[in-house]
């Protein structure tokens, strides 16, 4: 799979913002990076680049030059972490033309994901761009779980009446676990019937759903039978499995006995907060 193939499959839901105060070379970075199949725009200075993240949530990823005037991309950094960092996924690259030790360093202080000296050639600029994709599903993935985790810690009350933090749930064995996701599978399998699936489609779920199973079954799972089970195209199946192995909610590798296809299995950290999931269903929702 080329360069452009593996871009498009990952940024579906990531834009990126390059800030370079030369719009020459502001274009020139931002043209390579949509022939790699990204989404990208570009900023003239610091503070449009700032207006741009506030105004656009979708931008996740920035790529700045270090010496502009008035703000510098350092500087810059520094403001994203401060504004940002609470709020959503941001991952930074560093791009200059007067590469040194107190730059790098100054730049992985403020949490750069990378740092590139100019000129970038595109096979340097595409691997950057790679790492810097994966390390953002890898935030948005830690940020899911954690929000997962603080909803069930306070579950809601009856008739949208907050419940106190503090109520316990009930222990929950893994043959009850299993009993209540298969009961999900199969109202999902029948709300096909009578509705088009398609109104409803969300594969990450059905892919971590059939993984929760398979966990409880003590099972590994082929990446042809996720696929199939989520009720998607094949090749959106794997993009949505590409993110959930990035986000490091699923993990996948060659099966030992079978080298021609690969096995999958939900984490330990995605698995817990599923089981508090389920448990909080029993409860609380009475599945």
């Amino acid at each position: 799979m080329n360069a452009k193939a593996i871009a498009e499959r990952d940024n579906a839901q990531c834009r990126i913002l390059v800030v370079d105060d030369d719009r020459a070379t502001a274009e020139e970075v931002v043209e390579a990076a949509q022939l790699l199949g990204y989404q990208c725009g570009y900023a003239l200075d610091a503070a449009s680049a700032l207006r741009s993240i506030a105004e656009d949530e979708t931008i996740g990823i920035v790529v700045t030059d270090v010496q502009m005037p008035g703000m510098t991309g350092l500087s810059l950094l520094d403001e994203l972490s401060s504004r940002f960092a609470s709020q959503r996924p941001l991952v930074t690259l560093v791009i200059t033309g007067f590469g040194s030790i107190d730059v790098a360093v100054a730049a992985m202080r403020n949490e750069a994901a990378d740092f590139l000296t100019k000129p970038v050639s595109r096979d340097d600029l595409a691997a950057a761009l790679r790492r810097a994709m994966r390390k953002w599903l890898r935030l948005c993935g830690e940020r899911s779980l954690a929000a997962l985790s603080a909803s069930l810690r306070a579950p809601p009350g009856d008739l949208g009446q907050p419940a106190p933090p503090s109520t316990p749930l009930a222990p929950i064995d893994d043959a009850e676990l299993l009993k209540i996701t298969r009961k999900l599978v199969r109202m999902r399998e029948q709300r096909g019937q009578f509705l088009n699936p398609a109104l409803f489609s969300d594969p990450m779920w059905d892919i971590l759903l059939d993984l929760t199973s398979a966990r409880l079954e003590q099972k590994t799972v082929p990446v042809s039978s996720v696929c199939q089970a989520a009720g998607v195209p094949m090749s959106t199946a794997l993009r949505q499995i590409r993110s959930l192995v990035d986000m490091g909610l699923i993990r996948r590798w060659s099966d030992p006995l079978d080298r021609r296809r690969d096995l999958l299995a939900i984490n330990d950290e995605a698995m817990d907060a599923m089981r508090q999931y389920l448990t909080y269903l029993r409860d609380r929702v009475g599945v």
